[in-house]
């Protein structure tokens, strides 16, 4: 997987908030269309590697694939989706195949049939290129809680809130004093004492 690799063509990132990006590609050769048809007769993939550089040095390598049948199939009509972090720096890749009714012959005992004359456009690859930016998870809102539990603070603050704990929860600061003395009393008198 992945021993030979020749170069497919350039996607030029212009702005990663728009996603404005253009690619040149190079059609393919006859021999090369003909080893993709015989990766697909063996249920093999497609793979495709992009070199990320910036200011010309190599800053990433990124892999993916798809089925090499899936991709003739759709008449080489791929869809390559970068997906940019917060920052705007490529974080992954994925090839896909767009499916669309293509001019591929199909036989059943034979597979897919392709027409490899030179003057069709079936040589060169159709790509589309999206970008998508990482999203922001949802955040909590703060701001409205804290003005919430301030609103709160004043309303017990002037008496319009009314309280609404069971008795032994606004008096237990009484009753345990209370208690603890009776224990303490009856213990230090026994019943039955002469």
């Amino acid at each position: 997987i992945g021993k030979t690799w020749q170069d497919r063509g350039i996607v030029n990132i212009h702005n990663t908030r728009s996603g404005a990006s253009s690619h040149d590609q190079v059609p393919l050769l006859p021999e090369q269309k003909a080893a993709l048809q015989a990766q697909c007769e063996v249920q093999g993939l497609y793979m495709v590697k992009l070199t990320e550089q910036k200011s010309g040095s190599e800053v990433g390598l990124h892999r993916s694939y798809t089925s090499a049948c899936s991709l003739l199939e759709a008449g080489l009509m791929d869809l390559l989706t970068l997906n940019m972090d917060w920052r705007g720096k490529l974080m992954s890749v994925a090839l896909g195949v767009q499916q669309q009714p293509s001019n591929i012959n199909r036989n059943s005992q034979q597979g897919i049939k392709l027409d490899l004359s030179p003057s069709q456009d079936n040589l060169n690859f159709k790509t589309k290129v999206a970008m998508q930016q990482m999203e922001n998870g949802p955040v909590p809102d703060t701001a409205a809680f804290i003005q919430k539990v301030e609103e709160e603070k004043k309303k017990v603050e002037n008496g319009e809130v009314k309280d609404n704990r069971s008795f032994l929860a606004k008096y237990w600061m009484y009753i345990v004093p209370v208690v603890l003395f009776m224990a303490i009393n009856g213990a230090a008198s026994p019943e039955g004492g002469q």
